[in-house]
């Protein structure tokens, strides 16, 4: 009886709309959920420095590599920065959602009458906040070694928008490829060919601003169109199948 009522809670949980009294509440769901995560890290530090570790010893080769032809290092340097975030993003990924598993902090989630939506949101947050740090770090260390204006306003903010996208997909695969024995393998296959459009989209828009004039903004608005289509696409599907992917 009581096992029924738990049940019963937990499907009213999942089906409850977040809207009017209850957008408080569900949005206090999410942030708890952020919070939690990040106070984790805060105190263990294995996801953000397996991140920024990779991603300073990638810059450096990068460097060292392409140091006899500067010019072609700048050409593609909007694109080795995006490679060098989606492969430090794809280790993060890869180690928040297996450390969960381990420590079964997701069952506890699971367990709690909460909209399965909230959860994928917090870990959404979570995870975009290390990954804006992150890019802290490297968009100075790029504008230094490849002498480009990665500082630049419009730069950043398309790396903030092709981020956004990048991490809902991230959440929404590594929650599936988690519970697989080749998770390693399985989640860079599934998520790099996934986010290639978004990050197409965002490198093509920053090397529009990697020149000394700013460029119309008629020439960067069908790829910066193309990026928030991504992100609004993969935060809604994340939102409505994320109940089916964690508890399958």
């Amino acid at each position: 009886m009581v096992q029924d009522k738990v049940i019963d809670e937990r499907t009213r949980a999942k089906e409850r709309p977040a809207t009017g009294s209850s957008l408080a509440e569900y949005l206090s769901t999410v942030a708890a959920i952020m919070w939690k995560d990040l106070v984790i890290e805060r105190h263990t530090r294995q996801t953000f420095s397996v991140m920024a570790a990779f991603s300073l010893t990638a810059v450096i080769v990068f460097n060292f590599a392409l140091e006899l032809d500067l010019a072609a290092a700048r050409n593609v340097a909007s694109g080795l920065l995006w490679v060098t975030i989606l492969l430090a993003g794809t280790l993060g990924l890869n180690r928040s959602l297996a450390s969960e598993q381990e420590n079964r902090s997701m069952d506890a989630l699971l367990a709690a009458p909460v909209d399965r939506s909230a959860i994928f949101l917090g870990k959404v947050g979570s995870l975009l906040v290390l990954m804006l740090l992150l890019e802290a770090i490297l968009i100075p260390l790029f504008s230094a070694f490849f002498n480009r204006p990665f500082y630049r306003l419009p730069v950043v903010l398309i790396l903030i928008l092709g981020t956004i996208g990048y991490v809902g997909a991230g959440v929404l695969v590594s929650s599936m490829s988690v519970q697989t024995r080749s998770r390693d393998v399985l989640l860079p296959i599934l998520l790099l060919p996934l986010t290639l459009p978004t990050v197409l989209a965002a490198a093509i828009a920053i090397s529009q601003y990697m020149l000394p004039d700013l460029p119309p903004w008629s020439e960067v608005q069908g790829p910066v169109a193309l990026v928030v289509a991504y992100d609004v696409v993969m935060l809604t599907a994340g939102m409505l199948t994320y109940h089916f992917v964690i508890e399958e």
